[in-house]
């Protein structure tokens, strides 16, 4: 079957691509499980320094890379230059990391356990099965294989099907490395049955960032293999009374809308307390007025048509749409940065997740109504909370149920996507750098005697 490279901008065919033959796949796992024995058994300064030389091949492949990303998914070629600085730093961040990275010396009670010692070492999966990500197809893809890499693992690789002439470049780059031995970086083509395949067939750990129905499937295909799953977000914004109104309503607006809503972790439910809603409800109208012609387009035709069913819905459900609300008429698959004001939670904007330019807003009595509103449901991502009260706001963030909280900010990660986790259904691991996040442990406990313990038959 043919996987087609399509330009978000105009709809034009860009390339197509064959898909991955089953039997290939078998034959790439065989190879790569080969490879990673021989890839582990490398010292940790030899890994090191074949990653130091993997980050130059992408310094030197950065302007391909950008032109690529811009082509096959719509995004402005700033936004992809900013991820990409920021995979350069995640080199030298997980390096430094694992340099430091030691075994573990435990603590044995002596009284309880005399003569006794423990240690914990840690150790590669063995191969990984990463399922790629359209939206930041370099930045979701190294932030895998990065910690993944250094640890020692192999990775079969599967980039999402709307993106995978960048994932072609990606294979390229990484795989063009000086004494990157053969087949420890391996491409397969396909749509989403390839990586059903993958993910059954004799591979240690499964890795996937996306919507949260799929992660199910993953986990019931994945059976008892460790997987890393990032699930989808509907993240919330509190907006307090004390806010810095044109700092909040310039935050909000970007918040939500930038990359054209198709983020993770953008905000796409307002919770603004009365006493300000006026003046923020007013500005974020006049500002998404003012952006309409900077919103990129949807990745596909069908993400298109998802959006607008999705506002529809929203409005069945009580919503009024205050701007926006339909298709662009122009070349691509654009729609209008769209803001609904709500009548309650229930909302099919507050269940799902909207993955498109269109944000949500209700106005609520009070902050602790926006905290408990926001703490609804099944998603826990990211929360932004904008308020000029810095000790309020951290009680706040500790009562947000979510892995990440933003003040007067929201979008931000750690360097390369450390510790980019969520609470509830959005993430499993969570709380996990991710050099750990690769790797497994094994703990030795010696009796250093030839005695006998006191209560042995």
């Amino acid at each position: 079957m043919k996987i087609q490279s399509i330009n978000p901008s105009t709809g034009e065919l860009i390339n197509e691509f064959e898909e991955t033959e089953f039997e290939d796949i078998e034959k790439t796992i065989v190879k790569a499980r080969l490879a990673q024995k021989k890839w582990s058994s490398k010292t940790k300064n030899q890994r090191i320094n074949i990653l130091k030389n993997m980050k130059e091949k992408f310094i030197i492949n950065k302007k391909k890379l950008i032109e690529t990303i811009n082509k096959e998914c719509g995004f402005d070629k700033e936004e992809v230059e900013a991820t990409f600085y920021d995979v350069i730093d995640g080199f030298d961040h997980y390096i430094k990391n694992y340099n430091e990275k030691q075994n573990i010396d435990f603590t044995i009670n002596q009284e309880v356990f005399p003569d006794t010692t423990s240690n914990i070492k840690f150790y590669p999966h063995g191969v990984i099965a990463q399922m790629g990500a359209w939206n930041y197809p370099l930045w979701q893809t190294m932030i895998t294989a990065i910690p993944a890499l250094l640890t020692g693992n192999s990775i079969i690789y599967k980039p999402s099907e709307k993106s995978t002439k960048t994932g072609i470049l990606i294979n390229e780059i990484i795989n063009s490395t000086e004494d990157l031995p053969e087949c420890v970086f391996n491409l397969v083509i396909g749509k989403p049955k390839v990586g059903e395949y993958i993910i059954k067939n004799k591979v240690d750990a499964v890795v996937y960032t996306g919507n949260i129905e799929t992660g199910k499937k993953i986990i019931k295909i994945a059976e008892t293999k460790p997987t890393i799953l990032e699930l989808s977000g509907n993240d919330a914004a509190i907006v307090c009374s004390d806010c810095d109104i044109n700092q909040t309503i310039d935050g909000l607006v970007a918040g939500a809308f930038i990359h054209s809503g198709e983020v993770c972790d953008r905000i796409k439910r307002i919770y603004v307390v009365e006493e300000v809603s006026d003046k923020i409800i007013e500005g974020i109208v006049k500002k998404t007025e003012s952006i309409k012609d900077k919103i990129t387009p949807l990745i596909r035709k069908e993400a298109l048509e998802k959006v607008d069913l999705q506002v529809k819905k929203t409005v069945q459900d009580g919503g009024k749409i205050l701007i926006g609300g339909g298709k662009m008429k122009r070349k691509g698959f654009f729609y209008e940065p769209t803001l609904i004001k709500l009548k309650n939670n229930k909302a099919e904007s507050v269940k799902n997740e909207i993955f498109g330019p269109v944000v949500s807003v209700l106005v609520v009595n009070s902050e602790e109504e926006a905290i408990n509103l926001a703490n609804e449901g099944k998603f826990g991502l990211g929360t932004s909370i904008w308020t000029q009260n810095f000790d309020k706001a951290s009680e706040i963030a500790n009562k947000c149920e979510s892995g990440i909280v933003w003040i007067n900010d929201s979008n931000i990660p750690l360097v390369c996507g450390e510790y980019f986790k969520g609470w509830k259904s959005t993430s499993i691991p969570n709380s996990m750098d991710r050099l750990n996040m690769f790797m497994k442990s094994k703990t030795i406990i010696s009796f250093n005697s030839n005695k006998k313990r006191d209560w042995w038959f």
